[in-house]
């Protein structure tokens, strides 16, 4: 296939580096994704405004790269698009006004389609290549249309171009926009990883903080100087950023259990560890035999599961993996399995299962579900 384009347009000041991970996370929580990017350029000729080209990052076999843009299309053809739970994420973090537009495009197959995202609802216009003839159509909140155009294939190129997605972005951003689109994408140099949440300390840091708003406690109450290692794995910085914010000592919920779980292999009732359990995490037998096997990957620990009250769940110990992002559990005989979420996706989890959700939150939820599932079943860091 020619060049393709597969993006979403926007301004910087309105729409965040975090939003666009964030969003396009959400978006492809149930797809079987592993390593998503975007790559972001400014957009020659038009001032204040970038784009955000999408790409699987898939090894795509020779003769079959039809499939990266049918990937594409299904993609930003979602029920929960891209650039909608890009606008929510947008909106979430204070930028109620912005606008977010979305293109995929196709210079060999007749595919233009375009998108509008903001407050007001959504606006679509389209031409695609059909089963009968060309499909052109628009969609607005209040009216849509979609006809079939059948005509001699000198007069396609005319009777086509006020229907393209193209030609309505051009005239609702007054530049002709498929060329600065291509020079976008041949100049795009940074890029963006994919990530529901993001791993770093200050970011474990806002997770917790937003775990404890939503459990009414206190930040930093019955923290501790956590180990400098265990068992030869070293403390993650995410982990000591997570254990100065955290609530260890809420006199509402002295036990502090975590009930009935149920994100990846992350099943049943979970403590997180304090001072005493990492005195005693030398006589645990599940760590003591993970410990005993060899060529063992590091892993620190950080939480007990309890199993459930329904007689469910998962025994052993929950640990954070040696990239300091991803969990692992520690099963009693010692078996070292993927847990599903990554540590910020966790307590991410733990803060809207224990709350009231809005529609936006109710989709992060279900995102955050479906990509620990995905992880489980294909034993897989991404």
């Amino acid at each position: 296939m020619a060049t393709f384009i597969a993006a979403l347009l926007f301004r910087p000041e309105d729409v965040s580096d975090r939003a666009l991970s964030q969003g396009f996370g959400v978006a492809l929580g149930g797809f079987d994704v592993p390593s998503p990017r975007l790559l972001v350029a400014e957009i020659p000729g038009l001032s204040g405004f970038s784009a955000a080209f999408y790409a699987s990052a898939a090894k795509i076999p020779r003769g079959t790269e039809d499939e990266e843009f049918e990937h594409a299309c299904e993609l930003f053809e979602d029920e929960l698009p891209p650039a909608l739970a890009v606008l929510d994420a947008a909106i979430e973090m204070g930028r109620p006004n912005a606008v977010v537009y979305a293109l995929t495009f196709a210079e060999d197959v007749l595919h233009d389609d375009a998108w509008r995202f903001d407050a007001r609802g959504v606006e679509r216009h389209f031409a695609h290549e059909g089963d009968e003839g060309i499909e052109v159509g628009f969609e607005t909140p209040s009216a849509g249309e979609v006809k079939t155009i059948s005509v001699p294939e000198e007069e396609e190129a005319a009777k086509v171009m006020p229907h393209r997605g193209t030609t309505f972005l051009s005239k609702e951003l007054g530049v002709p926009i498929v060329g600065a689109l291509v020079g976008a994408l041949f100049a795009a140099e940074k890029r963006i990883l994919v990530r529901l949440v993001e791993p770093d300390p200050a970011s474990i840091e806002a997770e917790v903080m937003r775990l404890n708003k939503t459990l009414k406690r206190v930040a930093g109450r019955g923290s501790f100087e956590p180990p400098r290692s265990v068992g030869g794995a070293p403390v993650p910085a995410a982990y000591e950023a997570f254990v100065r914010a955290y609530d260890f000592n809420d006199p509402a919920d002295p036990q502090d259990l975590y009930r009935e779980l149920s994100i990846g292999a992350v099943e049943g009732t979970l403590r997180f560890f304090r001072r005493d359990d990492f005195n005693a995490i030398e006589k645990d037998q599940a760590f003591g035999n993970y410990r005993g096997k060899a060529g063992s990957a590091a892993v620190f620990p950080i939480a007990r599961f309890l199993g459930s009250t329904l007689g469910a769940g998962a025994k052993g110990i929950l640990g954070i993996a040696d990239d300091g992002e991803h969990l692992r559990i520690v099963r009693p005989s010692g078996e070292v399995i993927e847990a599903g979420p990554t540590f910020g996706e966790l307590i991410r989890y733990l803060a809207l299962g224990w709350s009231s959700r809005t529609e936006a939150e109710e989709d992060m939820i279900g995102a955050l579900m479906l990509r620990a599932k995905l992880r489980v079943d294909r034993e897989i860091i991404s």
